[in-house]
């Protein structure tokens, strides 16, 4: 990354924010203020993931629709549990129950409530990434018509921060001798170090099965018979990255 800079000499600069002025302060006479912005990177595999699964019924009243769908979760969480989920790693996420309109525009009329939606969606907390194409299996069979994910991440990143960080400090450093250099000076000391950002990103592989249709539409068809296909999940890497911006204190070579 381009970093950007900082260049005053103590004898021009006298006005400005208060954090340059504090580095200022300490610069000797002969010495020139350089602020340096660096962002380091690191990858690493994910060691975790986590999966959302969920039921969605239609019925005609609100009552039919609660029920179906709290049947059609308990197969799902027991399925999940059976497939060796531990109670602590399902959430249940959103619960909702909201009326289905059918829309006059051309009569004029009013809405009219033609039914009723149900969803319950759990998260699964995936502690072995190998084994996420065996839990949306598992959702798939136990009926789950709403999934996504798996969405990976990393338990203890301390290791990948760390390499992040001595990455942007190294970048830092060397932005730092190239400046110096190419102004016939040298780097006499680092005045301030701040780190400014730390941030994880992943391009997620988002699997999304549905067998519903939108607002209206007519109930779901009974999931197709078992066994279903496993889905391929790639693991792939994480990016770690740690930004630091750095005041070095230059003075002639």
């Amino acid at each position: 990354m381009r970093p950007s800079l900082l260049l005053a000499s103590t004898i021009l600069f006298s006005t400005g924010a208060a954090a340059q002025s504090t580095a200022l302060e300490v610069l000797a006479p002969n010495q020139t203020l350089l602020e340096v912005q660096s962002t380091g990177q690191s990858y690493v595999a994910p060691d975790q993931a986590s999966l959302t699964g969920g039921v969605v019924t239609f019925a005609t009243t609100s009552r039919e629709a609660a029920d179906s769908n709290a049947q059609a979760m308990n197969q799902v969480v027991a399925a999940l549990k059976k497939a060796g989920v531990p109670a602590r790693d399902i959430q249940t996420q959103s619960v909702s129950l909201d009326p289905q309109f059918n829309y006059d525009r051309q009569g004029g009329e009013p809405p009219r409530i033609t039914g009723y939606q149900a969803r319950n969606s759990v998260t699964v907390r995936i502690r072995d990434v190998k084994k996420a194409s065996d839990m949306l299996t598992v959702l798939f069979e136990a009926g789950a018509n709403n999934v996504s994910g798996p969405f990976f991440s990393i338990e203890d990143d301390s290791k990948a921060v760390a390499e992040a960080r001595n990455d942007a400090v190294a970048e830092a450093k060397a932005e730092a001798d190239a400046y110096a250099s190419a102004f016939g000076m040298r780097v006499a000391k680092v005045l301030r170090i701040s780190e400014r950002q730390r941030s994880a990103s992943y391009e997620p592989i988002i699997v999304t099965g549905s067998r519903i249709g939108g607002a209206g539409a007519p109930p779901p068809p009974p999931p197709p018979p078992s066994p279903i296909s496993a889905t391929t999940v790639e693991v792939g890497e994480m990016q770690q990255q740690v930004t630091i911006w750095v005041d070095f204190a230059l003075e002639p070579g």
